[in-house]
């Protein structure tokens, strides 16, 4: 899968489909995989430490803490998209993030269903690993990109033991 701003491009078989994830112009929803960095500029002053835990194998130091969506949305440019639940609990989700000996970000994960019982929770996490990695990725070009039921269709038709 390929994350171009507000875009998602999804390789099927030998084509690609995509989807919009929001607004281009606007800010990021939940299910974007870099929500729990735009929520994290709603921090309070409530960080716990945790203790020592490794992230894919580097040693990390995990945080406990909350974030305030509102005040995220003040902090960034194109704002936050907020999950549903009451205003109150938005204003105290809870939060993790796992930080490297160099302060970087390795997990950063924030409870999306704030209304949820505890034992059915949803966590927005993402992982981030590779820093300093020089990539080149190229999204694919509009005419490239096939509605998602003639991506899978088309898949469908391929013969058997065919390689993707």
């Amino acid at each position: 899968m390929i994350y171009d701003g507000a875009n998602a491009f999804v390789r099927v078989a030998d084509s690609w489909t995509g989807f919009s994830l929001v607004d281009p112009g606007g800010p990021r929803g939940p299910n974007d995989p870099l929500w729990p960095l735009d929520a994290l500029f709603g921090v309070g002053d409530d960080v716990v430490e945790i203790g020592p835990e490794a992230v894919r194998g580097v040693p990390a130091t995990r945080y406990r803490l909350t974030v305030d969506l509102a005040r995220a949305d003040a902090a960034l440019l194109a704002g936050v998209s907020v999950p549903s639940g009451p205003y109150r609990s938005l204003s105290r989700l809870p939060a993790e993030v796992w930080l490297d000996a160099a302060g970087l970000a390795r997990r950063v994960s924030v409870c999306s269903e704030p209304t949820a019982a505890a034992d059915a929770q949803v966590w927005s996490i993402v992982e981030l690993w590779d820093f300093g990695v020089a990539v080149d990725i190229t999204p694919p070009c509009p005419d490239e990109v096939l509605a998602p039921s003639e991506a899978y269709r088309l898949a469908e038709e391929e013969p058997p033991g065919r390689d993707a």
